[in-house]
């Protein structure tokens, strides 16, 4: 175990989102969403410091991105540890320009950057309340406000690393009316694809996921898909007991599993590894090229299928040799060439090296090309074929990663020397030629056609999962979207959520499937709660859904309220009211779930008349045991959703 632990560690180290810390998160943003010209508007910010214990007194600072004619009226916060004021910053607004340019925020917009009058320390994870005042401009239109977090400390702003420097953005507001807005990206749990991943036997959680469609069809479709090769990483192989702990387990290298369709059904999803003479699980693939070295393994990347022939672009990792800082050092990239036998199984594996791997000591980079594979060939299904498979990865710097391209046709996936690589204005033949296209991206992502010949690159930062539009496989792409703020982390220091990826070959038109990893840097508690180490998923609302109000009928959002829970902290019962208007009843959900997305209990279920409503939760009439700690409740109307935070305390 002492091998795989380090092991561990140093995979947190090399592929977790931008770093092995979590730190300033935006638990809430609450703002208006119209206001008029001239208007003073109040906005309300919750913002937590996860990176425990804080042994020095540092300031805080707060960036604000609004329209350049707004104005900034005043900012207060309180918290646990103090209260105070914030105050305009030329200085720190210079250096957040710096490394967060305005423009990639929008037109006609600027930043303004405030700090904190006092410091403070801290032991425990710090949540601080922050009131701010802004005057609107005079100018009417729809304008995407954002707001940055962090410490005031030398260096943090300029590491590139959205953990430390959180980002809400955007946050729409309508002057005069919200109705000059439309919802852009929309998004809602995938649950039926969190079910099919929590399992208590067997394979029972994995790092890492791709999905590959054997029939080649990558686009998204309202007919149902044909069978899917799922690709996992670092796999944990065993039982789950009635407590939700691992038993037996073992830790394996790389997994798969293949599905019957592109329904997350059960029943049609077998998982698959390797037994060694005595029945023990073992690794599906395992490094066996003139380059390998003993001890390497392979990290799973993507792949694609040609025919009825598989291809899977690897990483080869080696821990046991003592290099880099957790013993870890990558060695190079491999492509994976293999079928599926009559039981569904690998046959006929080949492996080859490959140039896709480049260590540059000269600027200390490395990139590596296979992490994302987007086809574009007429078997693909994606709009506008050109013929070629487009192949990306990151440039790791020490100031974060950047998406590199490469392309190749399909029949020459195997001869390197028509591999050609985007140098930022051509395609040249040398993988070091390759030029940076966009920053801030994660290790592992995604890049696929999104309608009216745009292209989306999803990827993770933070607890963010974010999404950028393309004109081009290779860009240029716009500001960034934050979609989804994953609940994993809040409130739990040791858990961090990573990789954010699409998987259009397995959604629908009007959704896109994304998924992320939850992992912990405690290492016993992957053990101790089965829950954390396995993939989640959500879905973003694509088409003309995209552009649109998720209500499809006439009902106005503003109708409905959910409102915070009383008593907060709780033991062992809380009253959670919600409102609704309207002349008629309408069907409403209500429901609570843990910090993991997991579902506790269905509070409400049926349809509701106009008026106040109310409903008690109570923790001890829960069919299972749970414990001190964050949980959230969301109420459902239609489409719409909207959720609070509680904290029970035994």
């Amino acid at each position: 175990m002492k091998l795989k632990t380090i092991k561990y560690m140093a995979q947190i180290a090399s592929f977790s989102v931008l770093s092995i810390m979590t730190g300033c998160l935006f638990e809430e943003v609450n703002q208006p969403k119209s206001a008029q010209p001239g208007e003073t508007i109040d906005v309300n910010l919750v913002i937590t410091s996860n990176i425990v214990p804080e042994p020095n007194p540092h300031k805080g600072l707060l960036g604000i991105i609004a329209p350049i004619d707004w104005e900034f009226i005043s900012a207060a916060y309180t918290s646990p540890i103090g209260n105070g004021t914030l105050a305009i910053s030329e200085t720190w607004k210079d250096s957040i320009q710096k490394y967060y340019p305005i423009e990639e925020f929008g037109v006609n917009m600027k930043w303004i950057v405030l700090i904190s009058d006092l410091g403070y320390s801290y032991q425990n994870v710090t949540s601080f309340n922050v009131d701010l005042k802004l005057k609107v401009g005079q100018t009417e239109g729809c304008f995407d406000l954002g707001y940055l977090a962090t410490k005031a400390e030398a260096g943090l702003v300029s590491s590139g690393n959205s953990s430390w420097v959180s980002i809400s953005f955007p946050n729409r507001i309508g002057v005069p009316d919200s109705n000059l807005c439309t919802n852009i990206f929309e998004t809602r749990r995938a649950e039926e694809w969190d079910d099919l991943f929590d399992r208590q036997s067997g394979w029972t959680g994995a790092d890492g996921i791709y999905t590959i469609p054997l029939d080649e069809y990558e686009a998204s479709s309202n007919t149902p898909a044909g069978k899917q090769l799922v690709l996992f990483s670092d796999t944990f192989i065993g039982e789950v007991d009635s407590l939700n702990r691992r038993q037996n387990a073992r830790l394996i290298n790389n997994t798969l599993a293949l599905m019957q369709s592109g329904n997350p059904d059960p029943n049609e999803t077998e998982f698959f590894w390797r037994e060694d003479s005595t029945g023990e699980p073992e690794t599906v693939f395992v490094p066996n090229t003139p380059n390998a070295n003993e001890g390497d393994w392979y990290w799973l990347m993507d792949g694609i299928a040609l025919d009825d022939t598989v291809y899977v672009f690897a990483l080869r990792l080696n821990s046991s040799g003592g290099g880099g800082v957790f013993g870890f050092e990558l060695n190079g990239v491999a492509l994976l060439k293999f079928t599926l036998d009559t039981e569904n199984f690998i046959s006929a594996v080949e492996q080859f090296d490959t140039p896709l791997f480049y260590d540059n000591q000269a600027d200390n980079s490395q990139l590596v090309i296979g992490q994302a594979v987007m086809a574009m060939t007429n078997n693909s299904g994606n709009p506008n074929p050109d013929g070629y498979i487009y192949v990306y990865g990151p440039i790791s710097k020490s100031a974060g990663k950047h998406l590199a391209a490469a392309r190749v046709l399909p029949e020459h996936i195997e001869n390197f020397d028509q591999w050609r690589y985007w140098n930022g204005t051509s395609w040249g033949s040398s993988v070091e030629e390759c030029a940076p296209i966009v920053g801030g991206i994660s290790q592992e992502f995604s890049v696929s056609p999104f309608g009216d010949g745009k292209y989306i690159l999803v990827y993770q930062a933070g607890s963010s999962v974010l999404v950028r539009l393309g004109d081009s496989p290779t860009g240029p792409f716009g500001i960034y979207y934050s979609i989804y703020d994953c609940p994993e982390v809040i409130g739990e220091p040791d858990i961090f959520v990573y990789n954010a990826k699409a998987h259009p070959n397995v959604s629908s038109k009007d959704e896109l499937l994304i998924s992320y990893n939850v992992n912990s840097f405690d290492f016993g508690a992957l053990f101790s709660n089965a829950d954390i180490y396995r993939p989640r998923f959500i879905y973003m609302k694509t088409g003309d859904t995209t552009t649109t109000n998720l209500f499809e009928d006439s009902t106005p959002v503003e109708n409905f309220q959910l409102h915070q829970n009383y008593p907060n902290p709780f033991n062992p019962a809380t009253k959670i009211d919600f409102s609704i208007s309207g002349n008629s009843p309408i069907n409403v959900m209500l429901k609570v779930y843990d910090v993991l997305g997991k579902e506790v209990q269905t509070l409400v279920n049926e349809k509701k008349s106009p008026g106040k409503h109310s409903v008690i939760f109570d923790s001890q009439s829960v069919s299972r045991r749970i414990s001190s700690g964050i949980y959230f409740y969301k109420l459902s109307v239609g489409e719409f959703s909207f959720s609070k935070k509680m904290i029970l305390l035994k």
